[in-house]
């Protein structure tokens, strides 16, 4: 299962541990520019609700669906090409309209294979 640390950039992950801590060199650097201590614990306060939420979502997606956010919405993303290509494959194959995927254009479908 991923963690909300595999998401930050890469500042975050030099400044924060994986719970969302903050490092104690970060802090010290924080003190030393002049930021107040409560704000510091805010900024610490805020990065481990981060953390938290991610887990609760991460948590809530695998007892309902029984896979992680993460992993779905990694499953999700598809790039344009491989979208256009299967677009183009469903469109020679001469399927019917209505079994094509929701993202091909009507249009399109008709214009290419003739109605």
């Amino acid at each position: 299962m991923a963690r909300a640390y595999d998401t930050w950039d890469f500042l975050d992950r030099m400044n924060f541990k994986p719970d969302g801590s903050m490092k104690p060199k970060y802090k010290q650097r924080l003190l030393d520019k002049g930021m107040s201590s409560s704000d510091i614990a805010f900024v610490e306060g805020q990065k481990k609700n981060e953390v938290r939420l991610f887990d609760e979502r991460e948590q809530l997606y695998i007892e309902r669906y029984g896979i992680p956010f993460s992993e779905w919405e990694k499953q999700g993303r598809m790039s344009q090409s491989e979208l256009e290509s299967r677009q183009r494959k469903a469109i020679r194959n001469g399927e019917e309209i209505s079994s094509l995927p929701m993202d091909i254009d009507p249009d399109d479908y008709y214009d290419q294979v003739g109605s």
